[in-house]
Order: C-alpha cells, then sequence, then structure tokens
C-alpha cells in the first residue's frame, strides 16, 4: 500500500446553535490514497459535507489532525491553508458553476490564470489537452448556456485537474445529471482515479454510484459505519 496522500487523525467537529454545542462528527480516522477512487455516502445530515469540508480545509475541526502530503495542516494560518489548497487540492461541485461569460477553454484556464500573471502556453496547452482527453474539442469556443450538463460537469473536472492536483474532492458531481450524462462523468472519474499520484473522493448519496468504487465509505450521525476495506458486522450496516 503506498503512503497516504491525505489523513484525518481523530478528526471531530462540534457545531454551537448559540445555546448548545452539538458534535455533528465525532473521532473519525481515514486515509485517502492514490489510485484509487473512495465514495463516501449518507443521508442528508449524516455528516458527509461536514467531513468533505475539513478535508477540503474548509473547515477546521474541532479536535484531531489534517495530514496532506505527511504535512500536518490543521494549526497552519488560513493564507498558508489557501497555498496548499492551490497546490494540492481540485474540486468538483454538485453545478458546475461555470463562468457564463468565458467560453469551455477560458472557463478551464481560469483556475490557474486567477493566481495571478499571465497565463502561460504550457498552461493553455494543458487546458486543451484535458479538454480533449473528455471528448470536448469541438466545444473549445462555446459558451457554458449551449452545452448539455453533462458537457458541463466534464468542463468543469478538466478545471479541476488544471493545475495538476493530487487530491480531487468531488461533492455530488452527478446529482443534477441525467442518467447517460451521469454515466459518462462517472467513468471519466474512473479513469482519473487510475493515476497513481492522485486521489479521488466522491461524495453521494446515490447507490447507482456505489459499482464505481475502489473503496465505499457510508456515514450515518457523524460516525462512518461501514468501510468496504474492514467491513463491520452486518448488524452494523
Amino acid at each position: 500500500m503506498p503512503q497516504p496522500i491525505l489523513q484525518l487523525e481523530r478528526v471531530a467537529r462540534d457545531f454551537f446553535d448559540g445555546k448548545t454545542q452539538r458534535r455533528v462528527l465525532y473521532e473519525t480516522d481515514l486515509a485517502l490514497y492514490p489510485g484509487e477512487l473512495t465514495i463516501l455516502a449518507g443521508p442528508s445530515g449524516s455528516g458527509k459535507t461536514t467531513l468533505l469540508t475539513i478535508m477540503g480545509l474548509v473547515l477546521k475541526p474541532s479536535a484531531g489532525d489534517v495530514v496532506v502530503a505527511g504535512e500536518r495542516v490543521t494549526h497552519l494560518p488560513e493564507h498558508k491553508l489557501a497555498s496548499v489548497r492551490r497546490m494540492r487540492y481540485g474540486f468538483v461541485f454538485q453545478l458546475a458553476e461555470l463562468l457564463p461569460a468565458l467560453s469551455v477553454v477560458e472557463n478551464v484556464i481560469v483556475a490557474a490564470g486567477i493566481q495571478g500573471g499571465q497565463v502561460s502556453a504550457d498552461v493553455r496547452a494543458r487546458a486543451l489537452a484535458l479538454l480533449e482527453s473528455f471528448g470536448l474539442s469541438d466545444c473549445l469556443g462555446l459558451k457554458p448556456l449551449q452545452l448539455s450538463g453533462g458537457q458541463k460537469q466534464r468542463v468543469a473536472i478538466a478545471r479541476a485537474l488544471i493545475n495538476d492536483p493530487s487530491i480531487l474532492l468531488c461533492d455530488e458531481p452527478t446529482s443534477a445529471l441525467d442518467a447517460e450524462s451521469s454515466t459518462i462523468v462517472l467513468d471519466t472519474l474512473k479513469q482519473l482515479s487510475r493515476d497513481t499520484h492522485r486521489a479521488l473522493l466522491l461524495v453521494t448519496h446515490d447507490p447507482r454510484v456505489f459499482p464505481y468504487a475502489d473503496r465505499l465509505l457510508k456515514i450515518d450521525n457523524g460516525r462512518i459505519i461501514f468501510d468496504s476495506r474492514h467491513p463491520l458486522p452486518e448488524e452494523n450496516l
């Protein structure tokens, strides 16, 4: 087993509603490995979004440590966390969130250009190569409104990959798509997971996504209740 790219060590999270403190994520140990597609499933309110945002360094845990590529990052200041996210992470959301005024290729390179400075020829070439690999060569000059839902989501995946992240976090990326588009997007993510330097986590509530998992996790009431790598007794599923 290779070294994990992302680790959670006894991570927990509490929320305070002004009157009482409530634990929404209990002590969790978890590791993501390169070359592996991990699917995290659970109903609404189960804690999967809290877990995802902690893993993405957007929300700090109330307890425990987050380790990225061997570095403990939990207590880093925000500007350093932003640097880790920029260098190590790619994000794909439920909706593609493309910029409507920009073309397909511009939407992809903006994720690199937003860091400041001129977009290099290498970055543009990488964007074109990514879009071609996703079957979008005929769409380069189109605007988002001219694309199907599946095409938009594949553009969003290309955008997430433009900085060659080692961690790709996907939040319900197929929930707004029809069955055919979902299959195309999931096939794309599955192929990406074969990359030996990248780990993928996909959060979903849809059991139709489960067959794509190399590793399946189920969360409920703030606890991981099933891990296909370490199955629990049947009564706990």
